[in-house]
């Protein structure tokens, strides 16, 4: 059976403002599949898999544009960069007249010369929410704070929590026991590392980026420490830096921004780093069972990274360009996990695998009013089997299953 992708509900309409909408994520997302269930009959799809495809839109881009006219769907089309220079160059797609599917950012396209500015949409795609995984993905919308959202879903076990967290969200990896899981991931990376990391961007030494990985999925939900992500993987500090650009621009991590201070305030200036999915992060650490991970002394970082990571679908998959934050303050120690900017008001968020959340989990929420920030609705998500209830007038406790 088919789960529909919230971007589905989006897209149409973003793209009768833009002449070209490009879907973009890391592979086996889901965008081909997703862009094709929602082409109208009128439009062409091709593939640059296809040799014959590939070579025309290599060497004569602008042929390409006369044999596969708009409105057309070109799926794979950062391995044409010329194609980029042709739409450039020609007025006359008209709107949402040319859709792409690519790898999560733009910037991964080589030598893409002066891009289509302006008339472009760059649209985001992450592995399956749970939304979309539980049939429900044309129902989500933006995560916020709110008692009148009821989620997807009743709340369940805790241990379906963390059975979903082990699961990760690629399609193709949904309904796979734990034998077949490992298989797809070893395949994926393998395909990861092989076809983007070394044909994109140049780097050759595959082992030593799978290392740094493994790093990188043991550091989810931590702040930045290139030092540390350098030890771990065995590589200078430097060349971790510049492999942590390419990890975040392919889509393999999410980096979350710490709130700035007013200059009255000491506030951490290092980002925190998620690892876009917490099944491959899982099989990366070599958790193999929910046991395992729960019992882990990094479970709360997973669960904290599941959690981040499924709010952050919620607005990439609606189109939208999230402005998340996180607050420590270097002085107090105190914290707030995740924060979100919404016209002009600032929702926090604490995160905690507890069934047991209370109001003192909250506590560091009133250091957004130091900093003479609007604060709107809080919230405690946790993995409780109880519904939504206020903690307070102003923060709610709900479980993932109400996002």
């Amino acid at each position: 059976m088919y789960l529909h992708r919230t971007i589905e509900k989006v897209t149409p309409r973003l793209s009768q403002g833009f002449d070209v909408v490009m879907l973009s994520s890391m592979r086996q997302a889901g965008k081909r599949t997703a862009l094709k269930r929602m082409c109208e009959p009128s439009r062409t799809c091709v593939t640059l898999d296809d040799p014959a495809a590939l070579d025309l839109a290599t060497n004569a881009p602008r042929d390409f544009f006369e044999q596969y006219a708009p409105p057309v769907l070109i799926d794979r089309a950062e391995r044409a960069p010329g194609l980029f220079r042709a739409i450039a160059a020609d007025p006359r797609p008209g709107k949402g007249g040319i859709w792409l599917s690519g790898p999560r950012k733009l910037e991964l396209v080589k030598d893409v010369g002066d891009s289509p500015a302006g008339r472009i949409l760059e649209l985001q795609m992450m592995p399956m929410s749970l939304y979309e995984r539980n049939g429900r993905g044309l129902d989500q919308h933006p995560y916020l704070p709110d008692f009148s959202a009821c989620g997807f879903s009743e709340p369940r076990a805790p241990e379906a929590v963390w059975e979903t967290i082990l699961q990760g969200g690629w399609p193709e990896a949904l309904h796979l026991n734990a034998r077949e899981r490992r298989q797809f991931f070893s395949a994926f990376l393998m395909n990861f590392l092989e076809q983007d990391i070394a044909r994109l961007w140049n780097i050759g030494k595959l082992d030593a980026f799978r290392r740094f990985m493994q790093a990188l999925a043991l550091r989810t939900g931590q702040e930045l420490r290139i030092g540390e992500l350098a030890a771990l993987a065995g590589i200078d500090p430097a060349t971790a830096k510049r492999w942590l650009s390419v990890a975040e621009a392919s889509g393999l991590v999410y980096l979350l921004k710490p709130l700035a201070g007013n200059g009255t305030r000491v506030l951490t200036k290092s980002p925190r780093v998620y690892m876009t999915d917490t099944g491959l992060a899982a099989f990366l650490s070599r958790k193999t069972t929910v046991v395992e991970l729960r019992s882990d002394m990094n479970a709360g970082a997973f669960f904290e990274t599941f959690v981040v990571t499924e709010i952050l679908k919620s607005w990439l998959h609606n189109g939208l360009e999230p402005d998340f934050h996180f607050l420590r303050d270097q002085k107090s120690g105190g914290e707030i996990d995740l924060i979100i900017h919404h016209e002009g008001t600032w929702y926090p968020m604490e995160i905690k695998s507890t069934i047991s959340p209370n109001s003192e989990m909250a506590k560091h929420f009133v250091q957004i009013d130091r900093l003479g920030l609007r604060r709107g609705t809080g919230a405690v998500i946790c993995s409780t089997p109880n519904r939504k209830r206020f903690l307070s007038e102003d923060i709610i406790t709900h479980s993932v299953w109400e996002i």
